[in-house]
């Protein structure tokens, strides 16, 4: 097992980790942690990043922009 670890940003930070058995297995981490930020997204807007490492060096970005056109 490898240790990840997931760290997200909002204008505050935080992070976790966990022992995972493959990149594969953290990317699946990952979007499962995207849909719970889904729900906590505004109207008026609002910016997320999701960075995965393994053991230390990034692996995987995801960047959640909602934005109000008008």
């Amino acid at each position: 097992m490898t240790q990840y670890s997931f760290k997200i940003s909002n204008g505050g930070d935080f992070s976790d980790s966990e022992e995972l058995p493959n990149d594969e297995a953290a990317w699946h981490q990952a979007l499962r942690t995207v849909k719970d930020i889904e729900s906590t997204l505004s109207s008026n807007g609002g910016d997320w990043s999701l960075v995965v490492h393994r053991e230390g060096d990034p692996l995987y970005r995801i960047d959640v922009r909602a934005q109000k056109l008008n």
